[in-house]
Order: C-alpha cells, then sequence, then structure tokens
C-alpha cells in the first residue's frame, strides 16, 4: 500500500500562542435521556440496541459511537465504515464467532435479525429496526444470528461496523444466502 503524505508541509512560528491559552470544553449537556441498554423480552436474545445522542453545534455533531464509561467492553480490534447506495440490500449472512456491533447515525437503514440458533428462547423470532438520522443506534448482534441490512433511504447513507473479531480475508467468519431466499421469511421490497 503507497504511503499517504500531506498536501503541504511548512514549518512556522507560532508567535504569542502557547497551549495554555486553549479553554477546556465545558462538560456536555444531555438534553434528552441517558443511553441505556435496551434488552427486551421482544427483542433477539443477545441483541442490544443503544440509542446513540449526537451532540450539535452550529458546526455540525460529534456522536459516541462506543464507550467504556459505562462499563468493560469487547475489545475494538476491527473498525470499518460501509457505504450504501440508496435502496441496496447486504442479506443474509451470519458470523459464526464474531459479535458484529453496528453504529447507524445517518441515513435511512432497515435492520432486520432473525434467530436460527438451536436451543434459542428465541429462536424463529424476527426483528426489524429502522435506524439512522431519526434514530441514531448502536446495535449488537450476536454470533449465529442472521443479519440484513438496506438503505430505505434516497442518497448513499453510511454505516460502521466495530466486530468483536479481526477478519480475515482468507478464512472469513461469514457464510451467506441470496437476499431473495425464500426460506428466511422477510422481504426487503
Amino acid at each position: 500500500m503507497d504511503e499517504i503524505n500531506p498536501v503541504e508541509t511548512r514549518i512556522l512560528e507560532a508567535p504569542g500562542i502557547s497551549l495554555d491559552d486553549f479553554e477546556r470544553d465545558p462538560p456536555w449537556r444531555h438534553d434528552s435521556q441517558p443511553i441505556e441498554r435496551q434488552s427486551r423480552q421482544d427483542i433477539i436474545d443477545g441483541v442490544t440496541a443503544v440509542p446513540l445522542m449526537p451532540h450539535a453545534d452550529p458546526r455540525g455533531s460529534l456522536c459516541e459511537l462506543l464507550t467504556t464509561r459505562e462499563g468493560p467492553i469487547d475489545p475494538i480490534v476491527h473498525v470499518y465504515t460501509v457505504s450504501a447506495a440508496p435502496g441496496s440490500v447486504r442479506a443474509w449472512v451470519y458470523h459464526r464467532f464474531q459479535r458484529d456491533r453496528l453504529a447507524f447515525t445517518n441515513g435511512d437503514f432497515e435492520i432486520v435479525l432473525y434467530d436460527l440458533r438451536p436451543g434459542s428462547r428465541t429462536r424463529n423470532h424476527l426483528n426489524v429496526f429502522r435506524l439512522g438520522d431519526a434514530q441514531p443506534c448502536l446495535l449488537a448482534i450476536p454470533a449465529l444470528v442472521i443479519h440484513g441490512v438496506k438503505n430505505a433511504g434516497a442518497t448513499v447513507a453510511y454505516f460502521i461496523n466495530m466486530p468483536t473479531r479481526v477478519y480475515y480475508p482468507d478464512a472469513p467468519d461469514k457464510s451467506r444466502i441470496p437476499e431473495n431466499d425464500l426460506r428466511i421469511p422477510y422481504s426487503f421490497a
């Protein structure tokens, strides 16, 4: 892979300014409810949906995706962003070992989860989530839970995955069937 270099480099004196001149940011004020892990009876066992709270100002916004502030998390070992064309579908897949942690902060995504795990108390349960601009969320999907994602919006949108295992191209932890497989009781149409 080629190295990326800056388009310009300068060495400049910064007269009259030092690090001591900067002011500390004030604490964030939460105008909405605090983040709560949602794990209800109707959600597939092991799935968590954590609402994300963007902090906005006139320049734009900042949204924390994952933190250890509320307690320990699985290590961050691999992070990637996915672009999704309008109307595009990525389905159906599951992972044997990894847990996906999908962060939806923009766009309009339809995410479908289906539990076929033998012995699961939520076997044959199907969950549909609408996440993105209107409802930012970190969705954690356990290993062996089938899932699919559709960009239901009219523009390209992005989501971020922070899976719990490193992806190895020569030994992918991913199994899939086509999105139109009728054995999955859901259609993205």
